[in-house]
């Protein structure tokens, strides 16, 4: 009797144990999330830089056509103390212009509510270059593709997820290119009926199609741009309104813009058409999911 109460007892305990754990499992879940701001069409979230024993908080863009973290170099050296060796490098942007500067690993940023150590930041006169724009830290895919980050653009938050839900209404899958900059997304699909590589990227303020992409433009318009290599200025493009636009099984209407000369090595899109939806980046699988209700 006495061994048949004892197991007895160890079952009730896993199973209380197996219990505890799915509920831990889906508080954790619920308890990683942080608020997202929208600003100029760009997805801003809190992120906390530790080095040297400091705390700096800021409020970081996200941004998917960022193949690593960047930080501001002057919010760097003076309010984050980084001074650990800076090495040279050479980096390019979606504008397909490449500038000389150098990187860092921080001790560690907070994400999400998730902590990252030894992460990897190109210095950048972000505020130089961006002017009003310019966030003080952009986080880039090389911390995105670590989790499954869900972007609640209707409640406004952003949340981890162990695995992928459920509810997905909507699956986009995204190409591998050999000639592809680290970490970034290309969507197989067409604009204005025409078959394209297109780049998500949700450090874009605007749809962009390239200055010799076979679309028309209906009118000219005057917009501030600026990216990491080329300051803030005012040009004229063209504007393209209400196009078609594929990707895998989903089709949807955008405005593009499209420059005069230069501009985006192939056509772009950022988060615009993800607005009032769930959504989250599967890197692991190359896939961007579009959920349901909960």
């Amino acid at each position: 009797m006495i061994i048949i109460r004892t197991k007895s007892i160890a079952k009730c305990d896993c199973l209380r144990l197996v219990v505890s754990l799915i509920l831990i499992l889906q508080a954790v879940m619920v308890m990683a999330q942080s608020p997202i701001t929208i600003k100029y069409h760009l997805l801003f979230a809190d992120v906390s830089v530790f080095n040297s024993g400091l705390r700096c908080t800021s409020q970081a863009m996200i941004d998917t056509g960022a193949s690593v973290c960047v930080i501001d170099s002057t919010y760097a050296v003076d309010s984050c103390r980084i001074k650990g060796e800076q090495v040279n490098a050479t980096v390019g942007n979606t504008r397909g212009k490449n500038i000389n500067t150098s990187y860092v690993y921080v001790d560690s940023i907070t994400f999400g509510g998730v902590v990252y150590t030894k992460v990897r930041c190109c210095l950048v006169d972000l505020v130089g270059k961006l002017q009003q724009f310019a966030p003080k830290f952009i986080v880039g895919g090389e911390v995105l593709k670590k989790d499954l980050w869900c972007y609640d653009l209707k409640g406004y938050t952003l949340q981890r997820y162990l695995c992928v839900p459920k509810n997905v209404v909507a699956t986009i899958k995204w190409e591998r290119y050999a000639d592809a900059a680290l970490n970034h997304i290309y969507f197989e699909g067409k604009i204005g009926g025409k078959k394209t590589r297109i780049l998500f990227d949700t450090g874009a303020i605007r749809n962009e199609v390239t200055s010799t992409f076979d679309l028309t433009p209906t009118e000219k318009i005057n917009i501030q741009s600026a990216n990491v290599a080329k300051t803030l200025i005012r040009e004229e493009v063209g504007l393209c309104k209400n196009v078609p636009v594929e990707l895998s099984k989903y089709i949807l209407n955008l405005d593009f813009i499209k420059p005069n000369k230069g501009g985006a090595r192939f056509p772009l899109i950022n988060s615009d058409f993800l607005q009032g939806k769930k959504w989250m980046l599967d890197y692991k699988r190359r896939r961007l999911l579009i959920l349901g209700s909960d």
